[in-house]
């Protein structure tokens, strides 16, 4: 009987928790390939773009949210806080520990010829404990975990915004500098037939030396511009990489003109849709929940516990004895140095801090949507403005140009007219993607993809 109940102690002990030490070991275990998308970047295979395809907006987006890690410390703050909401509800389930023990000594004396006996005693014992009342201690504490739980959600939905927004910067970034970069060729090939025919020129005698000399010179500034562009597109490129959370991929090609759509509403319209939708200050909300309870639960301190327990032990020795015992307990710290005070007026000062960090983001929020909506209107405008003038420097520049073919404008004058002309261009493929990136910096700050 005795290894019998030694036997069963040890099982016991042994299977609880068994399942979760065996997910532990293997998240230890998990290496290389084997890691969750997330917590390693993802390979040229897992990218699902071949050589030289088509990215699209949408595609690079999943590709942040599967794979950017930021998602995963936002997720496992969830779980950590779901976990909690567990722990938090611990004194509503019963706690049940055992011990087991084993004693032997072996003794002799010269009375009896040093003849040594040897004496065994097992032992073993089984204790239950469970609170039956707290004095809202457990609901305050579950109340603060479900709420801190809320917020983690709300903060993994934060990351999401914030993700998409990130992709939609790099991507929009990426798209400008290889416009741009077009441009830049296209005024070099323009500046490449200003040379030639400057040479042209020279050589049947109506031209002038210092009119090759200048093409020269203004050939040289267009290509160093498109180098620069060349470089800017792959710095570009790197950066949209990184915010998809990936490493080194092959080359593609962005989706043509991608727009988003006009945010929809004026600032009370969308300051609303804000109030609603913004995961921040959701999230905020939660977490003055959260704190509320949080005094509730500091409050409750004060308060004894009322708990009931029973108890079984088995032992060997002289004789084998078996016992139960029973019992209700009232259990109460009587004097912790004021320590309970002070932890009610920390949980007040938290409290009244998580309040006024709300109503900062609510400001905040105020703030930065009546900018958002500045910059975009700026950039609706500017975008506007900025068409019309390279409209007017392209008509400019196809005049001067006719009037240095038949000879009545001089090489500097086709020069400025050039220069103009890809200023222009410039501008309004600046203009173009200022206007997206301003219509995704409106739609993170309402919540919204």
């Amino acid at each position: 009987m005795k290894k019998a109940v030694l036997t069963s102690l040890v099982v016991l002990g042994l299977i609880t928790g068994c399942s979760t030490v065996r997910q532990a070991r293997e998240a230890q275990k998990e290496s290389g390939s084997a890691l969750p998308s997330g917590e390693r970047t993802a390979t040229e295979q897992e990218f699902a773009v071949s050589e030289g395809a088509v990215l699209s907006l949408t595609y690079a987006q999943e590709c942040s949210l599967k794979w950017h890690p930021a998602m995963v410390m936002a997720t496992q703050n969830v779980i950590a806080a779901r976990i909690n909401v567990s722990k938090a509800g611990a004194n509503r389930r019963p706690t049940v520990s055992g011990s087991v023990g084993y004693d032997g000594n072996k003794r002799g004396n010269s009375n009896q010829n040093w003849d040594f006996n040897t004496t065994e005693d097992f032992s073993g014992s089984l204790s239950l404990t469970w609170v039956l009342y707290d004095f809202g201690r457990t609901r305050a504490s579950l109340r603060a975990a479900v709420a801190e739980l809320i917020a983690a959600q709300e903060t993994l939905s934060e990351t999401h915004v914030q993700r998409v927004l990130e992709v939609r910067a790099a991507y929009f970034k990426l798209a400008q500098a290889q416009a741009q970069c077009v441009v830049d060729e296209e005024n070099l090939k323009q500046y490449d037939e200003l040379l030639r025919q400057a040479e042209l020129r020279l050589r049947i005698g109506t031209g002038r030396k210092y009119d090759v000399t200048k093409a020269k010179a203004d050939r040289s500034n267009a290509l160093l511009s498109l180098l620069t562009a060349s470089n800017t597109i792959t710095t570009a490129r790197a950066e949209l990489n990184n915010q998809m959370g990936l490493g080194k991929v092959r080359s593609y090609a962005l989706e043509p003109e991608v727009r988003l759509p006009e945010p929809g509403g004026k600032f009370d319209e969308l300051f609303a849709v804000a109030q609603t939708n913004q995961p921040t200050l959701r999230a905020l909300r939660a977490n003055v929940d959260a704190a509320v309870a949080s005094v509730d639960r500091t409050i409750a301190e004060l308060y004894p516990q009322i708990r009931a327990t029973a108890s079984t032990a088995y032992a060997t020795g002289d004789m084998q004895t078996l016992g139960l015992s029973w019992g209700v307990g009232l259990v109460q710290d009587l004097f912790r140095a004021f320590e309970k005070r002070d932890n009610i007026l920390l949980s007040v000062t938290a409290l009244r801090q998580t309040r006024a960090r709300l109503a900062q983001q609510d400001q905040q929020t105020v703030m930065l949507l009546i900018a958002a909506l500045s910059t975009l209107e700026t950039a609706r405008q500017g975008k506007g403005v900025a068409e019309e003038m390279e409209l007017q420097a392209r008509e400019n520049m196809d005049l001067v140009k006719k009037q240095f073919e038949v000879g009545t404008s001089s090489i500097l004058e086709v020069t400025d007219a050039q220069v103009l002309y890809t200023r222009a261009r410039s501008a309004t493929v600046s203009a173009r993607y200022t206007l997206e990136k301003a219509k995704a910096g409106v739609y993170a700050i309402i919540g919204m993809e």
